[in-house]
């Protein structure tokens, strides 16, 4: 790969620093890697010494650096790197060498590709890791990773001081006034057995961020993303889903469902897709699309990519992957799970009610829980919201019900519990004031 080389770039790159010092602070842009002659690996490496060190980048230092090393490096390479330096033109000249090397390493993962599917490896498990691979070199030179306290501070001043600037809000009320929104970066976990409402209120957060002008990606592993929409249609309209899949629709629903779509269409920032099952596909979605949130339903129906034999360690990793991606691009994403059915008379609380793998918990900034109590818990419930017990019960029967919204975990808050009325016809969760 000799036209990946550029040999005579290398020299009087270290020429330049050996003729003028005062350069020095251009070695940090300066890796071995992108140098292909030993010789000059080792004189970087000395220089880059020597320059911490706060000492001369002269021949006669570099020399005895080398030297000590038993580099073979003798004096005459050393005046000719200085011969052939062109000073003024180092910042080019470094372009140069990343975008020799960023050629080479392309190229090589190219070659491994071909090579592990030549040899008969998973599929999914070797595009998965090609396209990680391929991600981190395209980004390792471009990322500005703006880890000083000064631009800390700068981005944070300006967060605070910009009022356009802010966070997204559930619009859940308990949820927006014990978490306070969630953020760029953050993992938020909804969690609840089949049939209590995470999906319904996952759907009520897209909708709330939909009006606030905000992109919102739904990986939805659980429904086809017609039943997904038609849910949003219901959110909307107040036609049920039950009549949209029986057609069962008159004119005035007729009507109403025409408004909603267009209403949706108008707006034309949620994305839904039925078809993603991979963190490398969902990776490569956020990057087309760049929404504002990333919801996925839920995580057990998720695939790892390559198999580890352990179901607790794939969900593990899906959870450690998900909550990468969160940083990676900064974004918060919210992420559904399932319960563990034995937990299902119990009032969930900390990690133990989590199917599959307790790192769902712990990997998460925000966890909440959904909960339909039982027993004692439903008569404590319908005593605290002040109301007849017949009644509640009554509204059970048309799928209107008595629900716990519990924030398990709040890294920046409290951990709190609020009873909430779940309008199962309407998929919608409803304020309870008492």
């Amino acid at each position: 790969m000799e036209q990946f080389q550029a040999v005579n770039i290398e020299q009087s790159i270290l020429g330049s620093f050996i003729v003028d010092n005062s350069l020095g602070e251009k070695l940090k842009d300066l890796k071995e890697n992108m140098f292909t002659v030993e010789y000059n690996k080792l004189i970087l490496k000395v220089m880059k010494s020597l320059y911490e060190s706060k000492l001369s980048l002269d021949i006669e230092s570099i020399f005895t650096k080398l030297k000590e090393m038993n580099s073979g490096v003798n004096v005459t390479y050393l005046s000719n790197l200085a011969s052939m330096s062109q000073c003024s033109s180092i910042d080019s000249h470094i372009s140069i060498l990343k975008d020799k090397l960023l050629r080479r390493v392309i190229i090589k993962s190219c070659t491994d590709l071909f090579q592990k599917l030549g040899e008969g490896e998973d599929i999914n498990s070797v595009i998965y890791n090609f396209e990680s691979n391929l991600y981190n070199i395209l980004n390792e030179e471009a990322t500005n990773y703006g880890d000083s306290i000064g631009e800390i501070c700068e981005k944070l001043l300006y967060f605070l001081e910009n009022s356009d600037e802010k966070g997204m809000s559930f619009g859940v009320k308990f949820l927006d006034d014990i978490i306070g929104g969630f953020f760029n970066g953050e993992l938020t976990t909804i969690a609840a057995r089949s049939g209590v409402g995470k999906t319904a209120l996952a759907l009520q957060i897209m909708l709330n961020c939909m009006e606030q002008g905000k992109k919102v990606l739904f990986i939805s592993r659980e429904m086809s993303k017609e039943q997904v929409f038609m849910r949003n249609i219901t959110k909307k309209s107040g036609i049920s889903t039950k009549y949209m899949k029986n057609k069962e629709i008159d004119e005035e629903g007729w009507k109403k469902i025409i408004e909603v779509m267009s209403y949706f269409s108008s707006k034309n920032l949620i994305y839904i897709n039925d078809k993603i099952s991979t963190i490398s596909g969902l990776r490569k979605r956020i990057r087309e699309i760049k929404p504002d949130l990333v919801i996925v339903d839920y995580i057990q129906l998720m695939n790892a990519e390559g198999s580890m034999q352990n179901r607790e360690r794939e969900v593990a990793s899906l959870s450690r992957e998900l909550k990468n991606i969160t940083l990676d691009f900064d974004i918060p994403l919210i992420q559904l799970s399932q319960l563990n059915d034995e937990m299902k008379d119990f009032r969930p609380w900390g990690e133990r009610p989590m199917r599959d793998s307790k790192a769902i918990f712990h990997d998460s900034n925000n966890v909440i829980y959904i909960h339909e109590p039982v027993h004692s818990d439903f008569e404590d419930a319908v005593e605290n919201i002040k109301k007849n017990k017949n009644d509640v019960l009554s509204a059970r029967k048309n799928g209107i019900k008595l629900v716990d919204l519990i924030v398990a975990k709040c890294r920046d808050g409290e951990t709190c519990m609020r009873h909430y009325c779940y309008n199962g016809p309407r998929l919608h969760f409803q304020y309870i004031n008492y």
